[in-house]
């Protein structure tokens, strides 16, 4: 009872982040879910693919639940999401395929992987909150860049369960010009598109170690559906909540997030 009570209210918190700052809420699946996932008798060996294919699934409810409340606002922008959407489903799912679902991407080659990007994307948040942008510039749309957008967030979603949207709002914002409310938006979109395309594939994936507990696949959905019951409650308010602060109050509590998951990583790496 306490497991599922913990794993609704890190829904909860990881929806709200999610339709704030458009990363999807693995900020706080991939701390939570290895611990629950432990308690059921997930095998060691395949934590990390256990934890990742559940957070994407997680990811996916609160993602989608961010949309809606910005359809209803008129905030979505499809043609973008589309775009970068597309590249993000192939790079996601040829990930897992090739990288993520195989027997040497274990739990060390996996915190090093976060810590190493959320670094990287901590110190281009702070950089980019300190550069002064010219009034008169103006948002640019260049293909390329989208499916670098969506390339690199499939990627990165696929093997850190992240959803993408940390690696992608930077992008979007600094290499494309878009505000930073804009980028979220599409993000969020991004990653409803690759997070059903992930889910999908891990729910009809072969483990690799024998694990009965509800399961499809990588799927625990005893774990996955009190994980998402939170995030369906979070995420519209995180919407509203971001409608109401400015972009640059977004950016620092973002990277906020960003430093406490780098600190609890950079701890299990030491540890381990």
């Amino acid at each position: 009872m306490i497991e599922i009570l913990l794993l609704l209210v890190s829904g909860l918190a990881g929806g709200f982040l999610a339709g704030l700052l458009g990363i999807g809420g693995g900020v706080i699946y991939i701390i939570i879910l290895p611990y629950a996932l432990s308690h059921v008798g997930v095998p060691s060996e395949e934590i990390v693919q256990y934890t990742i294919a559940n957070s994407i699934l997680g990811t996916f409810f609160a993602s989608l639940s961010g949309n809606i409340a910005h359809m209803r606002k008129n905030e979505f922008y499809f043609s973008e999401t589309l775009n970068v959407g597309v590249f993000a489903v192939i790079f996601s799912l040829g990930s897992l395929y090739l990288i993520v679902n195989t027997p040497w991407y274990d739990r060390t080659a996996f915190n090093v992987l976060v810590i190493a990007l959320l670094l990287f994307i901590l110190f281009r948040t702070i950089w980019l909150n300190t550069r002064k942008r010219p009034d008169d510039e103006e948002p640019k749309t260049r293909f390329s860049l989208l499916a670098v957008a969506g390339s690199s967030g499939g990627l990165i979603a696929s093997l850190s369960g992240l959803g993408g949207g940390a690696i992608m709002v930077p992008i979007l914002n600094l290499g494309l010009k878009m505000d930073i409310k804009q980028a979220k938006s599409i993000s969020l979109g991004v990653i409803s598109m690759s997070s059903l395309g992930m889910t999908i594939y891990n729910s009809f994936e072969q483990t690799r170690y024998p694990f009965q507990y509800y399961n499809w696949g990588y799927i625990v959905w005893p774990i996955a559906l009190a994980l998402s019951a939170g995030v369906v409650i979070g995420s519209p308010i995180g919407v509203k909540v971001g409608r109401k602060i400015s972009s640059r109050t977004i950016s620092f509590i973002f990277s906020a997030f960003l430093l406490v998951v780098i600190i609890k990583k950079a701890l299990e790496l030491y540890n381990a």
